[in-house]
């Protein structure tokens, strides 16, 4: 499971530092609204492996498909066993741990904080089976620093949450 959640990773880091097409939905003020008001704009840094993440709340995701169910989303793969992560803003991927040699991540266990920017729909090209993506994009100074101190680039990419992804659907013959 862990080699399925780091394909996944890479998969989508090959997505994310392309440049996009994206676009805006309308549900997204309803969906802003509701983490500010029920969830946390919080999150505690952790390493799974060479996966370098914040994990968040599980209801970024629980909690919010409902709204977007209705235009085919369904939960992303990062549920079902618990080498999977759940919901999650990606602060450094596996290829960058061995690209730039990062060992150990001071700030582990340490509690970041983001805030809100907006939601966007991105179809990646590369993530088969998959047309769309629905992202919370996110801004964390903090994580910022992070990348900066263990030499890492300014990201080509926002940092996010993937609350949902919808299927790509079979033509009919």
């Amino acid at each position: 499971m862990l080699m399925k959640f780091v394909k996944y990773c890479f998969l989508f880091l090959a997505i994310a530092c392309q440049k996009l097409p994206a676009r805006e939905i309308s549900s997204c003020p309803q969906i802003l609204t509701y983490i500010e008001n029920h969830l946390p704009l919080q999150g505690i840094l952790k390493k799974s492996g060479d996966f370098i993440y914040v994990d968040l709340d599980d209801g970024y995701v629980h909690k919010l498909i409902p709204f977007i169910e209705k235009d085919g989303f369904q939960p992303p793969p990062y549920f079902g066993s618990s080498d999977l992560v759940g919901a999650h803003i990606t602060v450094v991927y596996p290829a960058e741990v061995h690209k730039y040699k990062i060992k150990d991540i001071q700030e582990c266990g340490e509690k970041i904080h983001f805030s809100l920017k907006t939601c966007q729909i991105v179809h990646p090209p590369r993530w088969e089976g998959i047309d769309e993506i629905y992202l919370i994009v996110v801004d964390s100074p903090e994580l910022d620093k992070i990348r900066q101190r263990y030499g890492l680039p300014k990201k080509e990419y926002n940092f996010h949450i993937t609350i949902g992804v919808k299927p790509k659907v079979a033509l009919a013959a």
